[in-house]
């Protein structure tokens, strides 16, 4: 027994020791002390702007319209004899340029009877102003004293008045009918093109009907863009009769048949007096010369055509000595964010002048000099949190 007790005592004794260790480290296991965590300053970007001066603009739609036009009715009737070769629709015509021709044999008949009626005018005038001399001596030589109707009716002075009444009403007649026989050539009151073409060869063209028009003349002098823009903008331009003598410039822009970077140039023309229902927008006239290029000067310029839908640019007053910035450094309406010189975070609340393509313009005294705007994005701004300024 003693001999068994002595063989497993070595296995006892290291059951004991291995179990003492382990419990020695189990109690005695080491520790790392607790450190407060450090905030990590954010990263962000930074622009340093400067003071510049701005045109501003102000941008609008509108539609082309005729700035003259007519429905040109002949104030005679005839058949047409003859047509202008440019008497189709899309022709162009000058000012005083013949559209076509009405038959003129009534009123070259109309003119040799009035001249007829002239020359009898003329002659039974002469023929009283004979007779006048006669009863004048023959009235001196009688010398009998008459009172002053009487004297009138003896000298035949109401029809020395009559004779030339006549004479008048012959020589209004005969005017009247040269002026019918021009009118047989109805001419172009402006220069226009023709929108629409309604007289043929032969056709019957009445003044005294209210029908059909010989055609629609579009006056190529000027186009007019009737267009809207915020009542709030109405200030930042110049209007004639408004608030200037003359109107500001506008570029006109159609990529969608122009291309990209070709432009027509225009005028602010006048104000609207009315705005729109819908939308309540302001609405204002662009005069556009010249705008299907007739004139050497802009030949290479594209036309512009009546009834199409273009922007136009406006070339507003000026700004001075403000600071230009990307709409995107704007939080939470009118706050900015600012890096001081410790390298911690100033919000503060600004209100821009202008806001356009983009941009925000602010007066320079909003911004500290040499101010450090952020232009990153901040998930939880904190005023007076530290930040890092990326290199």
């Amino acid at each position: 027994m003693i001999k068994k007790l002595l063989k497993l005592l070595p296995a006892l004794l290291i059951i004991i020791a291995v179990s003492g260790l382990s419990y020695y480290w189990l109690t005695n296991k080491p520790r790392a002390e607790r450190v407060p965590p450090k905030a990590a300053a954010p990263l962000v970007e930074v622009l340093t702007p400067v003071a510049i001066n701005h045109q501003v603009a102000i941008f609008a739609m509108g539609t082309v319209i005729a700035s003259q036009s007519v429905n040109l009715t002949p104030r005679i009737s005839g058949m047409v004899v003859s047509i202008s070769p440019h008497f189709i629709e899309g022709g162009m015509l000058k000012k005083g340029e013949e559209l076509v021709e009405l038959d003129p044999t009534d009123y070259v008949l109309a003119i040799k009877r009035s001249e007829n009626e002239v020359a009898k005018a003329q002659f039974n005038l002469k023929l009283e102003q004979g007779q006048q001399a006669i009863v004048r001596r023959e009235f001196q030589l009688l010398g009998a004293e008459l009172n002053e109707q009487e004297q009138e009716l003896v000298l035949r002075k109401p029809h020395l008045t009559a004779a030339k009444a006549a004479l008048t009403a012959a020589e209004s007649a005969l005017k009247q009918a040269h002026l019918d026989l021009e009118r047989t050539r109805p001419v172009a009151p402006f220069n226009a093109i023709i929108t629409t073409r309604n007289a043929n060869l032969g056709a019957w063209m009445s003044a005294f009907s209210t029908g059909t028009p010989l055609a629609r003349l579009v006056g190529t002098d000027s186009f007019w863009i009737n267009a809207s823009i915020p009542v709030d903008k109405l200030r930042w331009f110049n209007i004639p009769g408004i608030n200037s003598e003359t109107g500001s410039p506008v570029k006109i822009t159609y990529e969608t048949a122009w291309g990209k970077g070709v432009f027509r140039t225009g005028v602010i023309k006048r104000l609207q007096a009315e705005i729109e229902p819908e939308g309540r927008m302001a609405k204002v006239i662009i005069e556009v010369e010249d705008p299907l290029s007739q004139k050497p000067a802009n030949k290479q310029a594209p036309p512009l055509m009546l009834g199409t839908y273009v922007r136009a640019e406006i070339a507003g007053n000026n700004l001075n000595d403000v600071i230009e910035l990307p709409e995107t450094v704007i939080h939470d309406g009118q706050k900015i964010w600012l890096t001081t010189e410790q390298q911690t975070l100033d919000i503060r609340e600004v209100e821009p002048l202008w806001a356009e393509q983009g941009r925000i313009y602010l007066s320079k005294d909003q911004l500290p000099d040499n101010a450090a705007v952020i232009t990153s994005d901040l998930p939880t701004p904190v005023q007076g949190m530290s930040v890092k300024i990326a290199q």
